[in-house]
């Protein structure tokens, strides 16, 4: 009975060991089981996660954890971004200037051309507007006095001493009487007409010539009304107000001290019925001298007058040329300065 007993049993140290390794077994099974519920826990709690709209997807974290912990790639790439920003600054900086140096260059064109009190001035200073309309006034009276002799004097001058005038033929260029009038030219009506239209437009010629000297002469005397005014005023204004003075309140921006506020003088409606009469007597100036020039140019009836053989131009020819000249340049300086 007794040794029945004892083979039944286990001692005690092996039971215990035995039950230690039990332990050990089922703690191992137990930990693989808690790593394995580790690892696959985290994936279905982000996949559950994600469906329900509580954690972005993997590419957001993907790029999150990217822009927490940087790469060497990362960092070179956020210094060429650098780069890149800087010479954008740059760029923009340059276009900046390029920018304001066209709008600077358009600003003073159009203060050139358009603004009324800043046109282009022929002389540097203030006097600019004084002295270009004395010199007009002076131009205009030389002008008429060039306008006058050339209706008078020889067009064509003939080997020999005669003469064309636009009044008729002079055997002695150096008399005043004519020895065949125009309208006694026999055998070619196209000569007789040219001389008869020179004719004409060297009257009209010298009808405007004598209207442009008065209004210059009326111009300068308001101009001279305005400057004495002006000494007890701030500026000039317009001629055909009651108030001869005003400051004007934009001189093209230029930025000399001393030129940016110097006033100029507004002619007013004086200066465009000036412009009208100026560009009248030209176009009617340049008449006489063009048919003259087609004379010998196109030598019309050439076997009548020998044009070409025994003919050259006259004085008055090239008075009336000179006094065109002069009366266009002079009108387009007073156009652009005045």
């Amino acid at each position: 009975m007794t040794m029945q007993g004892q083979g039944n049993n286990v001692p005690q140290r092996h039971q215990q060991s035995q039950q230690d390794s039990d332990d050990e077994s089922y703690t191992g099974s137990s930990g693989l089981y808690s790593e394995m519920v580790s690892e696959e826990s985290p994936r279905q709690q982000q996949s559950v996660a994600v469906a329900e709209g509580q954690l972005p997807p993997k590419t957001e974290q993907g790029s999150r954890t990217r822009g927490l912990h940087q790469t060497p790639s990362s960092v070179k790439r956020g210094d060429a971004q650098g780069m890149q920003q800087e010479e954008g600054g740059e760029t923009a900086q340059k276009k900046g200037r390029v920018a304001r140096g066209k709008a600077k260059v358009r600003t003073m064109m159009n203060t050139a051309f358009e603004a009324p009190v800043a046109r282009v001035r022929a002389v540097t200073g203030r006097d600019s507007q004084r002295v270009a309309i004395y010199v007009f006034l002076c131009i205009s009276f030389f002008h008429l006095i060039f306008v006058i002799l050339s209706a008078a004097l020889s067009q064509i001058d003939v080997i020999g001493g005669s003469c064309y005038t636009f009044w008729g033929f002079k055997l002695n260029c150096d008399t005043v009487s004519y020895s065949i009038r125009t309208v006694l030219f026999q055998g070619c009506s196209r000569v007789r007409n040219i001389f008869q239209a020179g004719s004409a437009f060297s009257i009209i010629s010298v009808l405007t010539s004598m209207a442009t000297l008065a209004a210059s002469w009326v111009l300068c005397c308001r101009f001279r009304e305005a400057d004495r005014h002006v000494r007890y005023s701030k500026g000039y204004a317009n001629a055909d107000e009651v108030d001869l003075a005003q400051e004007p309140n934009y001189n093209g921006g230029m930025e000399d001290g001393s030129q940016a506020h110097a006033p100029l003088y507004d002619a007013g409606d004086l200066k465009k019925v000036m412009i009208v009469i100026v560009a009248f007597s030209l176009v009617c100036e340049l008449i006489p001298w063009a048919l003259i020039a087609a004379i010998l140019t196109e030598r019309y009836c050439d076997d009548i007058f020998e044009w070409s053989t025994a003919t050259t131009y006259g004085t008055g020819f090239g008075l009336g040329l000179t006094a065109w000249l002069a009366e266009f340049l002079a009108y387009i300086v007073f156009v652009t300065v005045v």
